[in-house]
């Protein structure tokens, strides 16, 4: 009987060797059962049912479907950026004079020929502020005035 135990410890040890060569413990548990001729318990995890999720996110063929779809034209970028177009404003000596963001934007588009947002503009402005390059007031208006020290 003690032989019986020693070979059957010895295949045991060879068994666990090829089943820890896969990584994933689900393969292994699956290949212990085909070699043991056992199936899962009704409510263990290794239940295909149980193991099988939801499959979230884009179907798989929907990037064929988005190839056929016209994308969403954007605008052609200019080469010039705000602070690119402000430091050109600076340099043609447009900010001797007080100006609005609005005159800014527009001297952008005039003068250089590069569209600008407001908003994209005011980033720019506040940092040459901060830096001392430019100076700032609100006008009349409540809008802000920019000009070169």
């Amino acid at each position: 009987m003690l032989s019986t135990i020693t070979g059957l410890k010895d295949d045991l040890a060879k068994l666990a060797g090829v089943l820890n060569q896969f990584k994933s413990e689900t393969v292994q548990v699956k290949l212990l059962e085909q070699f043991f001729a056992i199936g899962p318990a009704p409510g263990s995890e290794l239940n295909p049912v149980a193991t099988t999720k939801t499959r979230r996110g884009r179907p798989p063929n929907a990037q064929n479907q988005s190839i056929s779809t016209p994308a969403k034209k954007r605008g052609k970028r200019s080469a010039m950026g705000a602070t690119g177009a402000l430091n050109a404003l600076l340099s043609k000596g447009y900010l001797k004079n007080r100006r609005t963001i609005a005159d800014i934007t527009e001297a952008c588009q005039s003068k250089l020929g590069v569209t600008i947002k407001i908003t994209n503009m005011s980033g720019p402005l506040g940092r040459f502020v901060q830096e001392g390059r430019l100076q700032r007031a609100k006008n009349k208006s409540d809008k802000f005035e920019y000009w070169v020290k």
